[in-house]
Protein backbone atom coordinates (compact mmCIF):
# COMPACT_ATOMS: atom_id res chain seq x y z
CA UNK A 1 0.00 0.00 0.00
CA UNK A 2 1.40 3.08 -0.49
CA UNK A 3 2.06 5.83 1.54
CA UNK A 4 1.13 9.55 0.82
CA UNK A 5 1.94 12.88 3.64
CA UNK A 6 -0.99 15.04 3.73
CA UNK A 7 -0.16 18.72 3.75
CA UNK A 8 -1.56 20.54 7.17
CA UNK A 9 -4.82 21.75 5.91
CA UNK A 10 -6.01 18.15 3.94
CA UNK A 11 -5.04 16.26 7.30
CA UNK A 12 -6.96 18.65 9.15
CA UNK A 13 -9.60 17.96 6.70
CA UNK A 14 -9.67 14.56 7.31
CA UNK A 15 -9.43 14.88 11.51
CA UNK A 16 -12.47 17.24 11.33
CA UNK A 17 -15.29 14.60 8.93
CA UNK A 18 -14.10 15.56 5.35
CA UNK A 19 -13.56 11.97 3.39
CA UNK A 20 -13.39 13.37 -0.18
CA UNK A 21 -9.83 15.42 -0.19
CA UNK A 22 -9.43 17.54 -3.56
CA UNK A 23 -6.21 16.71 -5.14
CA UNK A 24 -6.56 19.23 -7.30
CA UNK A 25 -3.85 20.84 -5.25
CA UNK A 26 -1.59 17.87 -4.55
CA UNK A 27 0.68 16.75 -6.13
CA UNK A 28 0.29 12.69 -6.45
CA UNK A 29 1.64 9.86 -8.20
CA UNK A 30 -1.35 6.97 -7.59
CA UNK A 31 -3.30 4.92 -9.89
CA UNK A 32 -7.46 4.97 -10.34
CA UNK A 33 -8.28 2.64 -7.60
CA UNK A 34 -4.98 2.62 -5.74
CA UNK A 35 -5.31 1.71 -1.92
CA UNK A 36 -3.09 4.84 0.41
CA UNK A 37 -2.26 5.12 3.60
CA UNK A 38 -2.76 8.68 4.61
CA UNK A 39 -0.60 10.42 6.98
CA UNK A 40 0.00 13.92 8.05
CA UNK A 41 2.97 16.08 8.62
CA UNK A 42 3.68 14.62 11.80
CA UNK A 43 3.76 11.47 10.52
CA UNK A 44 0.61 9.96 12.11
CA UNK A 45 -1.53 8.07 10.04
CA UNK A 46 -5.17 9.52 9.32
CA UNK A 47 -7.06 7.01 7.39
CA UNK A 48 -6.86 4.86 4.02
CA UNK A 49 -8.08 5.65 0.96
CA UNK A 50 -8.58 5.11 -2.63
CA UNK A 51 -7.11 7.01 -5.07
CA UNK A 52 -9.70 8.24 -7.74
CA UNK A 53 -7.61 10.97 -9.60
CA UNK A 54 -10.28 11.00 -12.67
CA UNK A 55 -12.26 13.43 -10.18
CA UNK A 56 -9.21 14.65 -8.54
CA UNK A 57 -9.83 13.11 -5.04
CA UNK A 58 -8.64 10.78 -2.46
CA UNK A 59 -11.66 8.23 -1.11
CA UNK A 60 -11.26 8.25 2.43
CA UNK A 61 -12.96 4.80 3.72
CA UNK A 62 -11.29 4.45 6.83
CA UNK A 63 -9.81 6.65 9.83
CA UNK A 64 -8.22 5.15 12.73
CA UNK A 65 -11.19 5.33 15.17
CA UNK A 66 -12.66 2.38 13.04
CA UNK A 67 -10.06 0.11 14.37
CA UNK A 68 -10.01 -1.28 10.86
CA UNK A 69 -6.53 -1.81 9.17
CA UNK A 70 -7.29 -2.22 5.46
CA UNK A 71 -10.40 -1.41 3.39
CA UNK A 72 -12.00 -5.17 2.67
CA UNK A 73 -14.92 -6.92 3.10
CA UNK A 74 -15.08 -6.16 6.77
CA UNK A 75 -15.18 -2.57 6.13
CA UNK A 76 -17.62 -2.74 4.11
CA UNK A 77 -20.26 -5.34 6.19
CA UNK A 78 -19.76 -2.73 9.16
CA UNK A 79 -20.81 0.16 6.37
CA UNK A 80 -23.64 -1.56 4.78
CA UNK A 81 -24.98 -2.85 8.61
CA UNK A 82 -25.42 0.68 9.80
CA UNK A 83 -26.89 2.03 6.74
CA UNK A 84 -28.94 -0.57 6.69
CA UNK A 85 -30.15 0.24 10.56
CA UNK A 86 -30.23 3.87 9.80
CA UNK A 87 -32.72 3.19 6.86
CA UNK A 88 -35.09 1.33 9.12
CA UNK A 89 -35.24 3.27 12.22
CA UNK A 90 -36.69 5.91 9.61
CA UNK A 91 -39.16 3.39 8.20
CA UNK A 92 -38.19 2.55 4.82
CA UNK A 93 -38.95 0.35 2.53
CA UNK A 94 -39.13 -0.76 -1.24
CA UNK A 95 -37.42 2.18 -2.79
CA UNK A 96 -35.51 4.27 -1.05
CA UNK A 97 -31.43 5.57 -0.86
CA UNK A 98 -29.70 3.27 0.95
CA UNK A 99 -26.06 4.03 1.02
CA UNK A 100 -25.19 7.66 0.55
CA UNK A 101 -21.39 8.58 -0.25
CA UNK A 102 -19.09 9.89 2.78
CA UNK A 103 -22.14 10.01 5.24
CA UNK A 104 -22.65 6.67 5.19
CA UNK A 105 -18.59 6.01 5.11
CA UNK A 106 -18.54 4.97 1.47
CA UNK A 107 -17.09 8.20 -0.16
CA UNK A 108 -16.90 7.32 -3.92
CA UNK A 109 -20.32 5.11 -4.38
CA UNK A 110 -24.34 5.26 -3.43
CA UNK A 111 -26.60 2.72 -3.69
CA UNK A 112 -30.35 3.24 -4.49
CA UNK A 113 -32.63 0.16 -3.64
CA UNK A 114 -35.69 0.10 -6.08
CA UNK A 115 -37.58 -3.12 -4.88
CA UNK A 116 -36.14 -6.52 -5.07
CA UNK A 117 -32.48 -5.11 -6.50
CA UNK A 118 -30.11 -2.38 -5.67
CA UNK A 119 -28.27 0.33 -8.34
CA UNK A 120 -25.03 1.04 -7.31
CA UNK A 121 -23.05 3.98 -8.17
CA UNK A 122 -19.04 4.03 -8.82
CA UNK A 123 -18.23 7.74 -9.34
CA UNK A 124 -14.36 6.29 -10.83
CA UNK A 125 -13.46 3.30 -13.08
CA UNK A 126 -11.02 2.96 -9.95
CA UNK A 127 -13.93 2.06 -7.86
CA UNK A 128 -15.67 -0.27 -9.57
CA UNK A 129 -13.91 -3.50 -8.23
CA UNK A 130 -15.09 -2.14 -5.00
CA UNK A 131 -18.11 -1.80 -5.96
CA UNK A 132 -18.53 -5.15 -6.71
CA UNK A 133 -17.98 -6.36 -3.05
CA UNK A 134 -20.14 -3.52 -2.13
CA UNK A 135 -23.25 -5.46 -4.43
CA UNK A 136 -22.56 -8.49 -2.83
CA UNK A 137 -22.47 -7.23 0.60
CA UNK A 138 -25.66 -4.96 0.18
CA UNK A 139 -27.50 -8.00 -1.05
CA UNK A 140 -27.25 -10.06 1.96
CA UNK A 141 -27.92 -7.08 4.58
CA UNK A 142 -30.90 -5.38 2.72
CA UNK A 143 -32.12 -8.98 1.89
CA UNK A 144 -32.43 -8.72 -2.06
CA UNK A 145 -32.02 -10.82 -5.14
CA UNK A 146 -29.45 -8.95 -6.94
CA UNK A 147 -27.56 -5.82 -7.54
CA UNK A 148 -26.49 -3.41 -11.03
CA UNK A 149 -23.20 -1.17 -10.33
CA UNK A 150 -23.15 1.50 -13.12
CA UNK A 151 -19.73 3.86 -13.49
CA UNK A 152 -21.07 7.08 -12.68
CA UNK A 153 -18.17 8.74 -14.60
CA UNK A 154 -17.50 12.33 -15.19
CA UNK A 155 -20.16 14.17 -17.91
CA UNK A 156 -22.51 10.91 -17.60
CA UNK A 157 -23.97 8.94 -20.53
CA UNK A 158 -27.11 7.13 -21.33
CA UNK A 159 -25.18 3.97 -22.05
CA UNK A 160 -23.15 3.43 -18.99
CA UNK A 161 -20.64 0.66 -17.93
CA UNK A 162 -22.27 -1.43 -15.58
CA UNK A 163 -21.63 -5.07 -13.32
CA UNK A 164 -24.38 -7.20 -12.55
CA UNK A 165 -24.19 -9.08 -9.25
CA UNK A 166 -27.33 -11.86 -8.69
CA UNK A 167 -30.67 -11.34 -10.00
CA UNK A 168 -31.46 -8.28 -12.02
CA UNK A 169 -34.45 -8.16 -14.20
CA UNK A 170 -34.77 -5.79 -17.04
CA UNK A 171 -37.69 -4.30 -15.51
CA UNK A 172 -39.50 -4.40 -12.39
CA UNK A 173 -41.83 -2.37 -10.22
CA UNK A 174 -41.07 -0.69 -6.75
CA UNK A 175 -43.11 0.92 -4.64
CA UNK A 176 -42.81 3.97 -2.83
CA UNK A 177 -45.22 4.64 0.02
CA UNK A 178 -48.07 2.92 -1.95
CA UNK A 179 -47.35 4.39 -5.54
CA UNK A 180 -45.76 1.74 -7.99
CA UNK A 181 -43.18 2.89 -10.59
CA UNK A 182 -41.82 0.75 -13.18
CA UNK A 183 -38.35 0.58 -12.82
CA UNK A 184 -35.06 -0.43 -15.63
CA UNK A 185 -32.51 -1.45 -13.41
CA UNK A 186 -30.36 -2.47 -16.24
CA UNK A 187 -30.65 0.86 -18.78
CA UNK A 188 -28.75 3.99 -18.67
CA UNK A 189 -27.65 5.91 -15.22
CA UNK A 190 -31.29 6.80 -14.18
CA UNK A 191 -33.79 3.53 -13.10
CA UNK A 192 -36.69 5.62 -13.16
CA UNK A 193 -37.34 7.09 -10.07
CA UNK A 194 -35.31 9.62 -8.21
CA UNK A 195 -35.24 8.44 -4.27
CA UNK A 196 -33.84 12.40 -3.45
CA UNK A 197 -37.34 13.96 -4.22
CA UNK A 198 -39.20 10.94 -1.95
CA UNK A 199 -40.53 13.28 0.83
CA UNK A 200 -41.00 16.25 -1.77
CA UNK A 201 -43.55 14.13 -3.47
CA UNK A 202 -45.82 13.24 -0.43
CA UNK A 203 -45.61 17.24 0.24
CA UNK A 204 -46.20 18.29 -2.81
CA UNK A 205 -49.39 16.19 -3.21
CA UNK A 206 -50.78 18.68 -0.17
CA UNK A 207 -50.75 21.23 -2.70
CA UNK A 208 -52.60 19.80 -5.66
CA UNK A 209 -56.23 19.19 -4.88
CA UNK A 210 -58.50 20.82 -7.39
CA UNK A 211 -55.48 22.15 -8.92
CA UNK A 212 -54.55 22.07 -12.91
CA UNK A 213 -51.06 21.20 -12.70
CA UNK A 214 -48.31 21.75 -15.32
CA UNK A 215 -45.37 19.00 -14.86
CA UNK A 216 -42.49 20.16 -16.52
CA UNK A 217 -39.62 17.88 -17.40
CA UNK A 218 -41.64 15.06 -16.07
CA UNK A 219 -39.23 12.21 -17.01
CA UNK A 220 -41.40 8.84 -15.91
CA UNK A 221 -44.07 11.25 -14.18
CA UNK A 222 -43.27 10.97 -10.58
CA UNK A 223 -43.73 14.42 -9.56
CA UNK A 224 -46.92 15.02 -11.93
CA UNK A 225 -48.30 11.44 -10.13
CA UNK A 226 -47.87 12.72 -6.88
CA UNK A 227 -50.09 15.58 -7.31
CA UNK A 228 -52.88 12.79 -9.36
CA UNK A 229 -53.04 10.89 -6.46
CA UNK A 230 -53.36 14.28 -4.65
CA UNK A 231 -56.66 15.12 -6.36
CA UNK A 232 -55.55 17.51 -8.47
CA UNK A 233 -57.76 18.39 -11.38
CA UNK A 234 -55.40 17.82 -14.14
CA UNK A 235 -52.52 16.77 -14.90
CA UNK A 236 -49.96 17.49 -18.15
CA UNK A 237 -46.61 16.41 -18.33
CA UNK A 238 -44.38 17.79 -20.51
CA UNK A 239 -41.03 15.84 -21.52
CA UNK A 240 -38.77 15.91 -24.83
CA UNK A 241 -38.40 12.11 -24.84
CA UNK A 242 -41.54 9.91 -26.00
CA UNK A 243 -39.82 7.42 -24.55
CA UNK A 244 -40.26 8.47 -21.09
CA UNK A 245 -43.66 9.69 -21.42
CA UNK A 246 -44.65 5.95 -22.51
CA UNK A 247 -43.01 5.32 -19.60
CA UNK A 248 -45.00 7.95 -17.30
CA UNK A 249 -48.09 7.17 -19.29
CA UNK A 250 -47.43 3.52 -17.41
CA UNK A 251 -46.78 4.86 -14.28
CA UNK A 252 -50.16 6.50 -14.57
CA UNK A 253 -52.20 3.44 -15.57
CA UNK A 254 -50.72 1.40 -12.76
CA UNK A 255 -51.80 3.61 -9.97
CA UNK A 256 -55.06 4.67 -11.19
CA UNK A 257 -54.68 8.35 -12.58
CA UNK A 258 -54.72 9.39 -15.94
CA UNK A 259 -53.40 12.92 -17.03
CA UNK A 260 -51.83 14.45 -20.56
CA UNK A 261 -48.88 13.73 -22.04
CA UNK A 262 -46.85 16.54 -24.39
CA UNK A 263 -43.77 14.79 -26.44
CA UNK A 264 -41.73 18.83 -26.96
CA UNK A 265 -39.70 21.25 -25.12
CA UNK A 266 -40.59 22.93 -21.96
CA UNK A 267 -39.57 26.80 -23.39
CA UNK A 268 -42.10 26.00 -26.66
CA UNK A 269 -44.76 24.49 -24.53
CA UNK A 270 -44.87 27.47 -22.36
CA UNK A 271 -44.48 29.80 -25.01
CA UNK A 272 -47.79 28.50 -26.69
CA UNK A 273 -49.68 28.08 -23.28
CA UNK A 274 -49.20 31.99 -22.73
CA UNK A 275 -50.46 32.48 -26.85
CA UNK A 276 -53.27 30.73 -26.14
CA UNK A 277 -53.94 32.16 -22.95
CA UNK A 278 -53.60 28.81 -20.75
CA UNK A 279 -53.51 28.63 -17.00
CA UNK A 280 -52.14 26.67 -14.36
CA UNK A 281 -52.45 26.95 -10.85
CA UNK A 282 -49.21 24.97 -9.91
CA UNK A 283 -46.43 24.85 -12.14
CA UNK A 284 -43.52 22.17 -11.19
CA UNK A 285 -40.24 22.97 -12.60
CA UNK A 286 -37.32 20.09 -11.45
CA UNK A 287 -34.83 20.36 -14.20
CA UNK A 288 -31.74 18.53 -15.09
CA UNK A 289 -28.59 20.66 -14.70
CA UNK A 290 -27.49 20.72 -18.22
CA UNK A 291 -29.27 19.19 -21.33
CA UNK A 292 -28.92 19.47 -24.77
CA UNK A 293 -32.23 17.40 -25.48
CA UNK A 294 -33.54 17.81 -29.51
CA UNK A 295 -30.55 20.40 -29.88
CA UNK A 296 -31.39 23.31 -27.56
CA UNK A 297 -28.66 23.17 -24.74
CA UNK A 298 -30.06 24.42 -21.14
CA UNK A 299 -27.81 25.02 -18.44
CA UNK A 300 -29.39 25.66 -14.58
CA UNK A 301 -27.78 28.87 -13.77
CA UNK A 302 -28.10 30.46 -17.33
CA UNK A 303 -31.61 29.48 -18.63
CA UNK A 304 -33.65 28.84 -15.38
CA UNK A 305 -34.92 32.86 -14.77
CA UNK A 306 -36.09 32.55 -18.18
CA UNK A 307 -38.18 30.34 -17.69
CA UNK A 308 -39.12 30.75 -14.27
CA UNK A 309 -40.66 34.43 -16.14
CA UNK A 310 -42.69 32.15 -18.77
CA UNK A 311 -44.04 30.23 -16.28
CA UNK A 312 -45.05 33.03 -13.86
CA UNK A 313 -46.94 34.08 -17.51
CA UNK A 314 -49.26 30.88 -17.11
CA UNK A 315 -49.92 31.10 -13.45
CA UNK A 316 -53.10 32.95 -12.33
CA UNK A 317 -53.22 35.26 -8.83
CA UNK A 318 -52.67 32.82 -6.01
CA UNK A 319 -51.27 29.97 -7.77
CA UNK A 320 -48.37 28.30 -6.77
CA UNK A 321 -44.45 28.11 -8.38
CA UNK A 322 -43.02 24.65 -7.10
CA UNK A 323 -39.15 24.56 -8.09
CA UNK A 324 -36.12 22.30 -7.74
CA UNK A 325 -32.27 22.22 -8.38
CA UNK A 326 -29.77 19.80 -7.97
CA UNK A 327 -26.82 21.29 -8.64
CA UNK A 328 -24.21 22.74 -5.99
CA UNK A 329 -22.51 25.47 -8.09
CA UNK A 330 -25.61 27.01 -8.74
CA UNK A 331 -26.06 29.37 -5.45
CA UNK A 332 -29.62 30.18 -4.13
CA UNK A 333 -33.06 28.65 -6.17
CA UNK A 334 -34.59 31.25 -4.40
CA UNK A 335 -32.52 34.02 -5.81
CA UNK A 336 -32.95 32.36 -9.01
CA UNK A 337 -36.54 32.37 -8.38
CA UNK A 338 -36.54 36.25 -7.27
CA UNK A 339 -34.93 36.86 -10.56
CA UNK A 340 -36.70 35.21 -12.79
CA UNK A 341 -39.97 36.67 -11.25
CA UNK A 342 -38.43 40.36 -11.67
CA UNK A 343 -38.79 39.66 -15.12
CA UNK A 344 -41.94 38.47 -15.21
CA UNK A 345 -42.87 41.67 -13.36
CA UNK A 346 -44.79 39.46 -10.97
CA UNK A 347 -44.25 39.38 -6.86
CA UNK A 348 -44.40 35.96 -4.82
CA UNK A 349 -43.90 34.72 -1.15
CA UNK A 350 -42.18 31.61 -0.45
CA UNK A 351 -44.43 28.85 1.48
CA UNK A 352 -41.43 26.31 1.77
CA UNK A 353 -37.78 24.76 0.96
CA UNK A 354 -36.51 22.08 1.72
CA UNK A 355 -33.48 19.72 0.53
CA UNK A 356 -32.65 16.31 0.58
CA UNK A 357 -34.47 13.52 2.87
CA UNK A 358 -32.83 11.60 5.89
CA UNK A 359 -31.73 8.65 4.12
CA UNK A 360 -28.94 11.43 2.22
CA UNK A 361 -26.81 12.19 4.97
CA UNK A 362 -23.96 14.16 4.75
CA UNK A 363 -21.06 14.99 6.62
CA UNK A 364 -20.49 18.28 8.15
CA UNK A 365 -17.12 18.97 6.78
CA UNK A 366 -18.19 18.78 3.48
CA UNK A 367 -21.61 20.99 2.53
CA UNK A 368 -21.43 21.70 -1.02
CA UNK A 369 -22.65 17.60 -0.74
CA UNK A 370 -26.42 18.58 0.04
CA UNK A 371 -26.48 19.40 -3.46
CA UNK A 372 -31.07 19.66 -3.67
CA UNK A 373 -32.67 23.04 -3.12
CA UNK A 374 -36.62 22.57 -3.44
CA UNK A 375 -38.41 25.79 -3.57
CA UNK A 376 -42.55 27.01 -3.32
CA UNK A 377 -43.78 29.95 -3.98
CA UNK A 378 -47.40 31.65 -3.87
CA UNK A 379 -47.47 33.45 -7.12
CA UNK A 380 -49.50 37.10 -6.19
Amino acid sequence: MKTVELPAFAAAFVAGGGRDIDTARLSLDVASGEHVRLLDPAGEEVGLAIADPDNARLRVLVVPSDGLVKIDGALLGLRVERAVAWRRQLGLDGAYRLIHGAGDGLAGFACDVMGSVAVIYAYAEGLRALGRQLADTVIGFAKLDGAVVKLRAKGGADAVAQDVVGNVPETLVASEAGVHYEIHPLGGLNAGLFTDMREHRARLARLAPGKRVLNLFSYTGALGLACARGGAASVTNVDTSSGVQAWAHGNFTRNGCTAKFETGDAVRFLARADRDKERYDLVVIDPPSSSSARGTTWTTGRDYPELIAQAAAVIPSGGLLWLAANTVDLGSLAKLAAKGLRQAQRTASIVEQGGLPPEYPTVAAQPSDRYLQVCVLRLD
